[in-house]
C-alpha cells in the first residue's frame, strides 16, 4: 500500500514538471483548443500565448521540482505512521492547491508584461 499510495501522492508534481518542461518552449498550437493555460489574458493574441506558457511553465517546472523532493520526504517521514492514508490524501491536495495557485503570479507577470 505504501507504495501505490506514494506513487499516487507523486502525480501532481510530476505532471507539474512535465508539464511545466514541455509548455515552457512549445505551448499547444491552438489558443482556441482544449489544453493550455487558458485565461482571457494568455488567449488574446500569439505573444500573450507564448509568454504565459513560458512564465507557467517556468513556475509549475520549478515548483514541481520542490513538490516531489517534499513530498518523498512526508511520505518517507510518515511511512510508518497510522494515518498515512490520510496523510497522503492531505498531500495531494495540498499540491492540487499549490498547482492552482500558479494562476496568480502568471497572471500578475501576464498583466505586467502586456496592456489589454
Amino acid at each position: 500500500m505504501f507504495i501505490f499510495l506514494s506513487a499516487c501522492s507523486l502525480l501532481v508534481p510530476l505532471s507539474m514538471i512535465i508539464l511545466g518542461y514541455t509548455w515552457k518552449d512549445k505551448p499547444p498550437k491552438d489558443r482556441q483548443g482544449s489544453s493550455g493555460y487558458r485565461t482571457t489574458m494568455s488567449r488574446m493574441n500569439d505573444e500573450t500565448w507564448r509568454y504565459a506558457h513560458r512564465c507557467w511553465g517556468w513556475i509549475n517546472f520549478v515548483l514541481g521540482i520542490i513538490l516531489v523532493i517534499l513530498s518523498i520526504f512526508i511520505l518517507i517521514l510518515t511511512k510508518d505512521d497510522t494515518n498515512f492514508e490520510m496523510i497522503s490524501v492531505y498531500l495531494v491536495f495540498l499540491q492540487l492547491g499549490i498547482m492552482v495557485l500558479t494562476i496568480i503570479p502568471t497572471e500578475f507577470l501576464l498583466h505586467k508584461h502586456f496592456t489589454k
